[in-house]
């Protein structure tokens, strides 16, 4: 009896000291569970202040008022603040992405053979090296010594032009600059590119285009020549080459001003003005004109050297919906994942 009695006298000791404490202090809650307390304090769940005890009469304590509408508001910005972190991470992936497929050489990767069917796939047909230039014993042939000697010469005879000085002199001034009009291309992608590499040679296209850009990239200046073996009629230039210069004229204008500089040929209209002549040098003239959303429109024209337009044309390039989605996918097939 008196063992029980002194357990029932102890259990009701321990009842009033727990009565008499502050249950619902922060001190308490951030004893009970640290995590659970900083959380609360964040959305607004509980006070930081401290009950205070009177210490003649613990039934005179007064603990502050809990604001449900503050807690439900600051709660609601707990919320927007995590959706806004979530927002800003995809955009910086996207960036990074974005970055890398820019800086990323396919070829070192192993290309893209692994893309499954259906899927747009970029001009990577593998990790083949190109033709060597020379047979294995290190001379060439006698072919390939004329063609180099036309290169040169047209090289020179290019760089003579008054209209390449009058540019020249705007380089000079800073308005525009001289480019590469292939710098996107690889020692892989080169030789399978119909104007850098299947057309190129002896009577086709036997030197690279001398390209000047102005510094806002929205107008460009080609200088090329035409040789005798890229016709239609004898000695006339058959009209689905000019077709292809235009393209790609209006296409280096409107890749920069389109969004992730990604986009498609969606319409090419074409006059042809007077017949081109073969075994000369021309200038293809390209500007931007104006973009709507993901529509850029362009316009290009072929002059020969007195100024007179050869063929003209508009043109219509359109970014596709997901331009992120795509470079996303472009990195992710090149990384092999």
């Amino acid at each position: 009896m008196l063992h029980r009695r002194a357990i029932n006298i102890s259990l009701q000791r321990m009842l009033s000291q727990s009565a008499a404490a502050p249950s619902h202090g922060a001190a308490s809650q951030a004893w009970l569970c640290p995590q659970r307390y900083r959380g609360r304090i964040r959305y607004g769940l509980c006070s930081t202040s401290y009950s205070t005890h009177s210490s003649s009469s613990p039934s005179t304590s007064s603990t502050p008022p809990f604001d449900t509408s503050k807690a439900r508001s600051q709660q609601s910005g707990g919320q927007l603040g995590i959706w806004v972190r979530r927002i800003s991470l995809m955009s910086a992936s996207a960036a990074a992405g974005a970055f890398a497929y820019s800086k990323l050489d396919p070829a070192s990767m192993g290309g893209f053979q692994g893309m499954p069917v259906g899927k747009i796939q970029p001009t990577i047909l593998g990790t083949e090296e190109p033709d060597e230039p020379y047979p294995s014993n290190g001379q060439p042939t006698k072919e390939k010594v004329e063609e180099i000697k036309q290169s040169v010469s047209l090289e020179k005879q290019m760089q003579r032009l008054e209209l390449v000085h009058q540019y020249k002199e705007l380089v000079k001034k800073g308005d525009w600059k001289e480019a590469d009009a292939y710098w996107y291309l690889t020692k892989v992608t080169e030789p399978h590119h119909l104007t850098a590499g299947a057309l190129r040679g002896e009577n086709m296209l036997s030197v690279n285009p001398l390209k000047f850009e102005r510094k806002d990239k929205k107008a460009i200046v080609l200088f090329m020549h035409l040789g005798r073996s890229l016709c239609g009629h004898d000695r006339i230039i058959h009209g689905g080459l000019l077709a292809t210069l235009l393209d790609e004229a209006t296409g280096m204008v409107a890749l920069p001003n389109l969004p992730f500089h990604i986009g498609f040929t969606a319409n090419l209209n074409i006059n042809y003005r007077k017949p081109v002549k073969a075994d000369q040098f021309v200038m293809v003239k390209a500007e931007f004109e104006k973009s709507e959303g993901r529509k850029g429109y362009t316009v290009a024209s072929i002059y020969d050297l007195h100024g007179n337009i050869l063929v003209e044309c508009t043109a219509l390039f359109v970014s596709p919906k997901n331009p992120v989605m795509m470079v996303a996918s472009y990195v992710k097939n090149s990384l092999g994942f």
